[in-house]
């Protein structure tokens, strides 16, 4: 029991044999192993660690179910090789729901007694044209030569199979594609390449896939497919391939490659913006960015939530200036942001940072009221390394996938840059609320002291780092950003050192590293990770930690999940005095 929210499946009725229908057939699902929690709105239903088509039928069918019949609260999942994650919003979960874990348990024990050995839906059959060319297949030769194989046998070996999407990760549309030959199974590059091309066919161990993006990777690269399998500014569904399809590859020669790949121009959409510029960026600073609430509903095709890590303080800004809480701020990073105002403006300043209008600084918390050609400037203060502006009727940019929020490594929105023009939204307005006061101070007695729920892996540690854990004193690394940030200390040991299957990740999950060191997930993260969760901050500490800049100093406290839940709870009743 970690947290306190583990349920092993051995005394109730989730152990019991299970069977669906697949193809007229009854089939023998396997019995799951626990469910336990991942922080305060996820739970994790497992089955053993192991990589099997029949772990994939369980959790597809245990999918189709819970989205037939969802329980009130629920969110969205992600699937994994062995796990399937379930979010859901504590604040609406039934009433005489205490535990999630065993609620939970206990609500998908009655639905799969419900269902019975009902059909599983199938996935859908995709082929895949890939050339092996030289050009795009840099370590086909190497591949080969580790088997003592041809070129052309390795080809044939990899299109005579027929591979299933085991789940989606590491990348937005990343598939993990299972059932590839052992006969060309490699494992991956000794080091990895700053940059894989889009398109790129790959091999890691006994797992084949394709690159949706220009990416760093180790796998190794034998091929390339010209058809996009993420498109991220497609209308419908970006994505080719979702987990529990099945992918059949065939050849083809460069020239039907040159001839299939689709026009950049016809895929990038159209920028159908109307409104006038109503300012322009100066200077940017290091990160400025626009960001909401970010676009939850995507984890299972590997895309990050993303949105304001300083959700209070976003929320806050909104609220000044009359705007809903999913209205568009910029976040500034670190301030050195000018912007000049081609129009009027109702503003809102919060977060860390000091702002000025004509080089004469304004109060943070208020209202301002901007003239045409006024310059606002974001400069850092220690107080906070981000800051949020709010325009009354929100800064306005193009949804995609119901967000505003950028993401780099999603190829989501843009980051601004000096040029980059701003646009007001003409969503209709609350009244301005000039009084208006932070429910959530930077002055706190214990401002570096963090709440952790020990994590899933967290008994992986030796019983000294599990001690460690809590006592030592951890420093914000220089190579944080808004994915996550390093916490630098002396390593952390572990006394399992098995390897882990990949499963889902969340903001606030703290990762322990081959090193021994700990990365802490924050709102860009991915969705899915393999190393030891052996932390969650409870949600509540997030944004004052999105605050501290590199060179600072943190340590952990130990929470229950129970208790990181309630102030959980008791942050969004505060939040309806915003909305």
């Amino acid at each position: 029991m970690f947290g306190g929210g583990e349920i092993l499946c051995q005394t109730n009725r989730l152990l019991a044999q299970r069977y669906i229908s697949i193809a007229g057939k009854r089939v023998i699902l396997p019995r799951m192993e626990k469910i336990y929690e991942l922080g305060e709105t996820a739970v994790v239903v497992a089955w053993p660690s192991v990589i099997e088509v029949a772990h994939l039928r369980a959790i597809s069918g245990l999918k189709a179910a819970l989205l037939r019949y969802p329980f009130p609260g629920m969110c969205e999942m992600v699937p994994a090789y062995a796990t399937l994650t379930i979010f859901f919003d504590p604040a609406h979960l039934p009433a005489h729901w205490d535990n999630p874990a065993a609620d939970i348990g206990a609500y998908i024990t009655q639905l799969l007694d419900k269902m019975g050995d009902n059909a599983l839906p199938a996935g859908n059959t995709v082929t895949i044209p890939v050339c092996y060319d030289d050009a795009f297949g840099p370590d086909l030769e190497a591949v080969a030569a580790l088997h003592q194989c041809s070129k052309s046998e390795v080809v044939e070996r990899h299109t005579a199979r027929d591979y299933t999407v085991f789940m989606v990760g590491f990348l937005p549309g990343f598939a993990y594609l299972g059932g590839l030959d052992r006969r060309i199974a490699t494992p991956r590059r000794s080091s990895p390449r700053l940059q894989v091309a889009a398109g790129s066919v790959g091999i890691a161990g006994e797992q084949t896939g394709i690159y949706p993006l220009d990416a760093p990777g180790g796998w190794q690269i034998i091929g390339r497919t010209p058809l996009p399998v993420y498109r991220p500014g497609a209308a419908q569904t970006p994505f080719l391939l979702k987990t529990g399809d099945t992918v059949r590859f065939y050849p083809i020669s460069k020239t039907a490659f040159d001839q299939i790949k689709p026009d950049p121009a016809a895929t990038t959409p159209p920028n159908q913006r109307q409104l006038s510029p109503a300012a322009e960026v100066i200077r940017s600073g290091p990160l400025a960015t626009l960001q909401d609430l970010g676009r939850p509903g995507y984890r299972a095709y590997g895309v990050p939530v993303s949105g304001a890590l300083d959700e209070p303080a976003h929320r806050l800004a909104n609220a000044l200036v009359g705007n809903a809480p999913q209205a568009a701020t910029i976040e500034c990073t670190m301030g050195g942001l000018v912007i000049t105002f081609f129009t009027n403006a109702v503003l809102a300043v919060t977060g860390g940072g000091a702002a000025l209008v004509n080089q004469r600084p304004v109060e943070h918390e208020r209202v301002i009221q901007l003239q045409k050609n006024d310059v606002l400037t974001i400069e850092f203060h220690p107080r906070g390394m981000r800051t949020y502006i709010a325009v009354r009727g929100g800064w306005d940019a193009p949804d995609q996938m119901g967000s505003k929020s950028p993401c780099r490594n999603a190829q989501l929105g843009d980051i601004l840059q000096k040029g980059s023009t701003l646009h007001i939204g003409r969503a209709e307005n609350g009244p301005i609320r000039p009084l208006l006061r932070s429910f959530f101070p930077f002055a706190d007695e214990k401002k570096n002291v963090f709440r952790v729920i020990p994590g899933p892996e967290f008994e992986r540690l030796t019983s000294e780092g599990q001690r460690e854990f809590y006592q030592q004193t951890y420093t914000i690394g220089h190579r944080s950003d808004r994915m996550g940030s390093r916490l630098d200390s002396a390593p952390l040991d572990l006394s399992d050192q098995s390897e882990l299957l990949s499963t889902a990740v969340t903001p606030g999950t703290l990762q322990r590293t081959p090193d021994g060191q700990l990365i802490l997930l924050l709102n860009d993260c991915q969705t899915t990770g393999g190393y030891p969760r052996v932390g969650q901050m409870a949600a509540v500490d997030l944004p004052r930690l999105a605050q501290l800049p590199p060179g600072a100093t943190v340590q952990f406290a130990p929470i229950t999940s129970q208790r990181a839940r309630f102030l959980w709870l008791q942050q969004q009743k505060r939040y309806e005095l915003f909305d």
